[in-house]
């Protein structure tokens, strides 16, 4: 028996055994979405532009109507102008995104929205202003697609719910807080000055999302694809990619069944509160307040959650509580507390809180990682369809059957809707391949 020798070999085992448990700690995954390397400035790009982007819809508002003193037509033409390239150019992303870097085509989009603002700016008529809208909702396209499909690949599935709603949290959080500064910063300078805002905002966001891109290159160049495939033909595969999984096709259906409604009157409350409150304006503000904490405050529980089973379930609860909401609208009167309005848009802000999760959720979890940008595309698209179409439809519905009837039909439709998976003959299946979780 030689000690030394055996003093040494138990020294170098015990040196192996500390390098293979601090490697099985680093390769483990990590416990806080923020510990993922790069995730903490990719959220942080989002925040700025989101928030950049509310400062920059109250400047709109207020150049239009206030500034330009815009006829009805020109006000009209601004959800066009921006719904419409999200219609035509949203499904054309998930090419992109496997022949170029994502990071890369979300910054210098970010830069070419900073440039158009910067055009906005100086703008001398709507017709510019709205040509400007149109160009920079058409690069914008690219954000909500790549952001889906860089969250899959980065985050880990037991923190996915984590990353959908903390980028819930932030849009509905911005919903609140920026009107809010907004209103105050126009008491001191021109609206105008809001568009620089934003401008500067998606340059931070480019710089940001530049100084990352290192971390990424070798994932990067494992996602690109030198993919000669014509471009309908990709288009015509992301449907039958969708197609193919029955969950999310239910899922989409209801999407645009209650987008459709719920944006059937969305652009009618101004109206429905001059008939309700025409003495107090204020509550038109107050209940939309009270809608976005409604959609941050189920937004934050969910956020504790780690994971969302039964999509139909989720879809359904937030659908009946819209609905639930808009039929109480529909009764409402003069003389009605004004408890009860508030209370009715908390309840709709909590339906939209958790439909919005669970869509985006779905998104995450059900198709495979190279088709999460595809499927969020179509879901981009379509949304942007509705909303092109819904508002004139509803419109022109409540100019003829009256505000708090179409509240009360939109209601009655969404309740509807829920019993659609009943009648589409879905078989339950799992949530995705390789962690197999019933649907319901």
């Amino acid at each position: 028996m030689h000690p030394p020798h055996d003093h040494n070999d138990c020294l170098r085992n015990e040196a192996y055994a500390n390098n293979l448990a601090r490697g099985i700690q680093t390769n483990s995954q990590p416990d806080s979405i923020w510990q993922i390397r790069g995730y903490r400035s990719l959220f942080t790009s989002y925040s700025i532009s989101v928030t950049g982007q509310w400062f920059d819809s109250i400047a709109i508002m207020v150049i239009f109507a206030y500034v330009w003193q815009s006829s009805p037509i020109y006000l009209g033409f601004i959800p066009f102008a921006l719904a419409l390239p999200q219609v035509l150019f949203s499904q054309l992303v998930a090419p992109l995104t496997r022949r170029f870097n994502k990071l890369r085509i979300m910054a210098f989009a970010d830069i070419l929205t900073a440039c158009f603002t910067i055009g906005l700016f100086f703008s001398p008529h709507p017709w510019f202003a709205l040509l400007f809208l149109a160009l920079r909702s058409t690069v914008n396209v690219v954000h909500f697609p790549i952001q889906q499909e860089l969250v899959r690949q980065l985050v880990p599935e037991p923190l996915r719910l984590k990353a959908v709603t903390w980028n819930g949290l932030v849009s509905q959080g911005a919903k609140i807080i920026v009107p809010f500064v907004g209103g105050l910063f126009l008491t001191i300078v021109a609206p105008q000055t809001l568009l620089l805002l934003n401008a500067v905002a998606f340059v931070i966001s480019a710089f940001i999302l530049f100084s990352i891109q290192h971390l990424f290159q070798d994932q990067m160049k494992k996602t690109l694809s030198p993919s000669t495939k014509p471009i309908f033909k990709e288009l015509r595969a992301g449907w039958t990619t969708l197609f193919s999984h029955p969950v999310l096709v239910v899922l989409f259906s209801l999407l645009v069944v209650g987008l459709f409604c719920v944006q059937f009157v969305d652009s009618q409350f101004p109206i429905l509160f001059r008939e309700l409150a025409p003495t107090e304006p204020q509550r038109l503000t107050w209940v939309i307040s009270a809608i976005g904490i409604g959609a941050v405050t189920i937004i934050f529980i969910l956020n504790k959650f780690k994971q969302m089973n039964h999509f139909f379930a989720w879809i359904s609860l937030a659908q009946a509580l819209i609905a639930v909401a808009f039929i109480g609208f529909s009764f409402l009167q003069p003389s009605s507390p004004l408890f009860f309005f508030l209370g009715l848009g908390f309840i709709c802000g909590i339906g939209t809180g958790i439909s919005i999760t669970t869509i985006n959720y779905a998104i995450q979890t059900i198709p495979a990682d190279e088709d999460v940008a595809t499927i969020a595309g179509i879901s981009q698209s379509l949304s942007s369809l509705v909303i092109i179409v819904a508002p004139l439809t509803g419109g022109f519905l409540t100019s003829i059957l009256g505000v708090q009837v179409m509240f009360g039909l939109s209601g009655l439709f969404l309740i509807i809707s829920m019993i659609l998976p009943l009648f589409l003959n879905i078989k339950k299946t799992s949530k995705s391949p390789s962690h197999p979780q019933q649907i319901r």
